[in-house]
């Protein structure tokens, strides 16, 4: 019996990684950013982490920031 839980837990485990696999490999992601100075709520792409050129955000760092003045970095939400 614990043969048979060993081989569900490392088919569990093939399949968890080649998920992490193939999210990483992912080209962009698309994510909604929310301004907590003016609340602009809007939709942004990241390019293998980093920011794709934008008008009204920018990045600096690992932080978002909008244009209107914010001395706060922007909220960020993953969709899915």
């Amino acid at each position: 019996m614990s043969i048979s839980i060993v081989a569900k837990s490392n088919v569990a485990n093939r399949i968890q990684s080649r998920t992490i696999e193939a999210e990483s490999e992912k080209e962009s992601n698309e994510v909604m950013v929310l301004c907590p100075a003016c609340k602009t709520f809007e939709t942004v792409w990241f390019n293998k982490g980093e920011l794709i050129q934008n008008r009204k955000f920018t990045q600096y760092g690992s932080h978002i920031y909008h244009d209107c003045g914010s001395n706060f970095p922007c909220r960020l939400y993953m969709t899915t």
